[in-house]
């Protein structure tokens, strides 16, 4: 028979067995949502005042942009000593020659599975090597009106296109592409101006871990509400010690908090796990 004082202490002990056995519940499922199966890692290459950005998520491997012709083979030989082999998604956020030039050696070298771009033509010389390339090789990139997803692992990519069919430069026809990984949001908008800037701002949602800011560092009217509503913790410029970002830019990054890195001083390496990024300069 269990006296009163033996109940007590049964009791007591059971409470303190739920109470532990529920908290260690809590955890589990908190570790469990915000886990990731593969690191995301992203380098974003010094190449003067020019965009690209390779993020590879287990044996997958994303593209963005391929900064002027000269850059194609420095990408691709990059590429061949880390051993990547294939480019799952090419995205080239516009026709300028500082993020399409090295787009026809990639695309001879490397194989590239999908090609993903805004739906608009160029004249210049080097979207036509670029569209000759694809014509020898039979492939029809994604020309994107709306918005467009899809994952590599756990990480998953929204590519949001510009609303309109004409504006006055290229820069503003910029894809502009936000990854989710874990907790970790990062934002790549390529070189949207003010009136590409005002249809993000309007769409809502801006809040990011990370920016690769646009158009190399360049500030404008939308510059500073832009930047606020994204709120990043890091921001990456690419950039060159010729043409170097502006100083309003920065300003403003460092009164919002931000950790703010320029290629200038080098290849910039970027590593989430999902909870927590890691940079390397």
């Amino acid at each position: 028979m269990i006296n009163k004082k033996n109940m007590m202490i049964v009791c007591s002990s059971l409470l303190i067995t739920i109470l532990i056995g529920g908290c260690s519940s809590s955890t589990s499922k908190v570790a469990n949502k915000n886990s990731v199966k593969d690191n995301l890692d992203i380098v974003i290459f010094k190449i003067g005042k020019a965009d690209s950005i390779l993020l590879t998520i287990g044996e997958q491997t994303v593209l963005i942009d391929t900064g002027e012709d000269d850059d194609g083979e420095e990408i691709v030989d990059y590429m061949k000593k880390n051993k990547v082999t294939k480019v799952d998604y090419l995205i080239l956020t516009h026709f300028d020659k500082d993020h399409l030039g090295g787009a026809d050696t990639i695309l001879n070298e490397v194989e590239v599975l999908n090609v993903i771009t805004p739906n608009y033509v160029s004249e210049s010389k080097d979207y036509k090597e670029y569209m000759t390339t694809l014509e020898a090789q039979e492939t029809a990139p994604l020309k994107l009106s709306n918005v467009f997803t899809f994952k590599l692992g756990s990480a998953e990519f929204t590519i949001d296109p510009p609303q309109k069919n004409n504006y006055s430069g290229d820069n503003d026809y910029s894809l502009v592409i936000s990854v989710e990984h874990g907790t970790n949001r990062f934002l790549f908008a390529g070189d949207a101006e003010e009136e590409r800037l005002s249809e993000l701002i309007e769409s809502g949602n801006l809040e990011h871990t990370f920016l690769k800011v646009p158009h190399h560092g360049r500030y404008n009217e939308k510059s500073t509400e832009f930047f606020t509503l994204i709120h990043p913790n890091y921001a990456v410029i690419t950039t060159s010690d010729k043409n170097p970002e502006d100083e309003e830019v920065l300003d403003v990054l460092k009164q919002l908090g931000t950790e703010v890195y320029v290629t200038r001083n080098g290849n910039i390496f970027i590593s989430s796990n999902g909870d927590s990024l890691r940079i390397n300069q």
